[in-house]
């Protein structure tokens, strides 16, 4: 209510106070939806930052998976006739534009039957989301894809394969006194055992010997074989 006073109207001193109260209010929930629509747009931003680097992770995996896949079945030539070395490998991708920054670790196991092999790639992309914000810890974004392949190749090759896993990689990485004899019952010519033998067995034909050369070796040596022969596709899956 308006009082006058004089030739002056007045507002009595408890309506100065409402109005006062009114104001406080309406800069508090001012306040209140400032932060709030800080908070949302800093989601936003921190969503966008991972679903990128997510993405970038998602082909670095397919990058990976794609390199370990050519290693087991390349464009030309025959297929492998086990799995890449070293393994797990860490193929450079990083040079890879939109890459930068990014890694694929690529994982190989293998089983064998008396004339084809089966083979699972997994190979897991790693991108850096990079900087949320304050009060986040940096994380990465980490997708993951696995390949299989089957390999068709002749028994002499695997055969040649199971020696070695069966004969060779004891101690000083040697191969036991039945490993040639092995090898020769997967009709390999002896003298083509005794090569693979001194080129990748170098100390006194049996001690520190590089495995996986040696069952090449021994593959390639196989009647009419070139190696692991073809090869076959059978999934190519997105694990995330």
């Amino acid at each position: 209510m308006m009082a006058k006073q004089g030739n002056r109207s007045t507002i009595p001193p408890a309506e100065k106070g409402s109005a006062l109260v009114l104001v406080i209010f309406i800069m508090v929930v001012l306040a209140l939806l400032l932060a709030a629509l800080a908070y949302i747009t800093a989601q936003s931003n921190q969503n966008t930052a991972y679903q990128i680097a997510s993405t970038r992770a998602y082909w670095a995996a397919q990058s990976g998976a794609e390199w370990g896949t050519y290693q087991i079945a390349p464009a030309t030539g025959s297929a492998a006739s086990q799995c890449f070395s070293p393994n797990p490998a860490r193929p450079g991708i990083g040079s890879i534009p939109g890459l930068g920054g990014c890694s694929a670790t690529v994982a190989c196991s293998s089983a064998s039957t008396a004339s084809t092999t089966s083979y699972q790639i997994t190979s897991q992309g790693t991108c850096p989301a990079g900087d949320l914000g304050p009060g986040n810890v940096p994380v990465s974004a980490i997708r993951n894809v696995i390949v299989g392949v089957t390999t068709q190749g002749n028994a002499c090759a695997a055969c040649a394969t199971s020696c070695v896993v069966n004969h060779c990689g004891g101690f000083l990485g040697s191969c036991d006194n039945r490993f040639r004899s092995c090898a020769e019952t997967c009709s390999i010519a002896s003298n083509d055992v005794s090569k693979c033998i001194n080129k990748f067995c170098p100390f006194f034909g049996h001690l520190f010997c590089d495995t996986n050369g040696l069952t090449t070796c021994l593959a390639n040596s196989c009647p009419g074989s070139g190696g692991g022969g073809s090869a076959t596709l059978n999934y190519w899956l997105e694990n995330p």
